[in-house]
């Protein structure tokens, strides 16, 4: 028996070339509309961030309001017990 040789063709196809600059653009593509992804939700946290600091803010606000009251109503009772 003989043993089977390698053989490399040292040709470029047509079909070949036309794959790869489909795989290059379509790979250049996918990354750009990540990039456009990942701006967009960086965009959308920082915003949520801000909306959770206003939130966080109007809370503290009314709890203030709500010690104050609570305070009064309290000392009131005290006054009159």
């Amino acid at each position: 028996m003989q043993a089977e040789q390698w053989q490399m063709k040292k040709e470029l196809n047509l079909a070949h070339i036309l794959t790869t600059i489909a795989l290059l653009v379509s790979g250049i593509l996918y990354l750009n509309d990540l990039d456009k992804r990942i701006t967009t939700n960086s965009q959308e946290l920082a915003h949520l961030k801000q909306i959770r600091k206003e939130d966080q803010k109007r809370i503290e606000k009314r709890l203030d309001s709500i010690d104050k009251k609570l305070d009064a109503l309290l000392s009131a009772k005290r006054n009159n017990g």
